[in-house]
C-alpha cells in the first residue's frame, strides 16, 4: 500500500511541477506581447504590414511566421535610415519583386504550393488596441501579404514608422527604438529625429480575453475582439496539457 501511495504520490508531484513550468512559460509568453506594445503609438500617417495566413492550420500558421520574420528582416535592410512616409511607399514599391520573390522562396522551400499576393494600398482593419489607445475600424494604408485563401489568424505590425521588428532570437514582434523624421518641405530643414525608449511591461496580464495586437487577430476585419494569435496558440497549449494530467488520473 505504502508502495502504491509513494508511486501516486511521486506521479503527482512530477505533473504539478510540469503544470508549474507550463504556467511559467506562457507567462512570459505573454510579458513579450505586452512589452510589443507598452508605449507605442501609431501616428496618422503610417503604413501596416499585414500577412493572412492560408488557414488555420498548423502548418499554414506556422510558414506565416517564417513569412513574416523573411519580410520583416528585408525590410530593415532596405530602409537604411528615418523616412517620410513618400519616402516609405517609394521603398516598399521598388522592392515588391523582391519580396514577392522572397515570400515564394519561403513557401516553395517548405513545400507550399499554393499561390500568395501581395498590395500595398488601403486595407479595412478592425477596430484594435495597441497599447493605451484604440484605434477605430476603418481601411488603414498597409502591406498586405495574403497566403493561399487568407483565411487563417493573421500577423500585422507597423512597418512605418518602424514601431516593431522581429527578434531573430525569440520570433516574436517586439517594440522597438522609433526614429521619426519630421520633413519641413518649405524651408528643406534638416529633419530632427527623436527617439522613444519602450521599457519591456514585467506584469503578467490576468484576463486571458484583454486584446494585445502586436501579435495576432482574426483573418476576417470584420470580426471585432476575438483573441490574437498568440493567446489563441497559448490556450490551444493550455487544454491540451490539461487533457494530459486528466489522462494521468484517469
Amino acid at each position: 500500500m505504502s508502495r502504491n501511495y509513494s508511486r501516486f504520490s511521486y506521479r503527482r508531484s512530477v505533473v504539478l511541477i510540469m503544470v508549474v513550468l507550463a504556467v511559467l512559460v506562457m507567462s512570459w509568453e505573454m510579458q513579450k506581447v505586452d512589452a510589443a506594445v507598452a508605449g507605442s503609438h501609431i501616428p496618422e500617417e503610417s503604413i501596416r504590414l499585414r500577412i493572412l495566413a492560408n488557414s488555420d492550420a498548423p502548418a499554414d500558421q506556422a510558414v506565416k511566421r517564417v513569412v513574416r520574420d523573411a519580410v520583416v528582416e528585408a525590410m530593415n535592410s532596405w530602409v537604411t535610415g528615418p523616412q517620410t512616409i513618400e519616402e516609405a511607399r517609394a521603398t516598399m514599391r521598388t522592392h515588391m519583386d523582391e519580396m514577392e520573390l522572397l515570400v515564394g522562396k519561403v513557401l516553395s522551400s517548405r513545400g507550399f504550393d499554393y499561390a500568395f499576393h501581395i498590395e500595398l494600398g488601403q486595407v479595412p482593419f478592425p477596430t484594435k488596441m495597441y497599447g493605451s489607445e484604440v484605434y477605430p475600424a476603418g481601411s488603414y494604408e498597409a502591406l498586405l501579404i495574403t497566403l493561399g485563401e487568407g483565411k487563417g489568424q493573421n500577423w500585422w505590425c507597423v512597418l512605418f514608422p518602424p514601431l516593431c521588428f522581429i527578434d531573430a532570437a525569440s520570433g516574436e514582434a517586439v517594440a522597438a527604438d522609433v526614429e521619426v523624421e519630421t520633413s519641413k518641405a518649405a524651408n528643406k530643414e534638416e529633419s530632427k529625429e527623436t527617439k522613444a525608449d519602450v521599457e519591456k511591461a514585467s506584469v503578467q496580464k490576468d484576463k486571458a480575453s484583454e486584446v494585445v495586437h502586436a501579435k495576432q487577430e482574426p483573418a476576417n476585419s470584420k470580426a471585432e475582439g476575438e483573441a490574437p494569435e498568440a493567446k489563441f496558440f497559448l490556450w490551444e497549449m493550455l487544454q491540451k496539457l490539461i487533457a494530459w494530467v486528466q489522462s494521468l488520473f484517469a
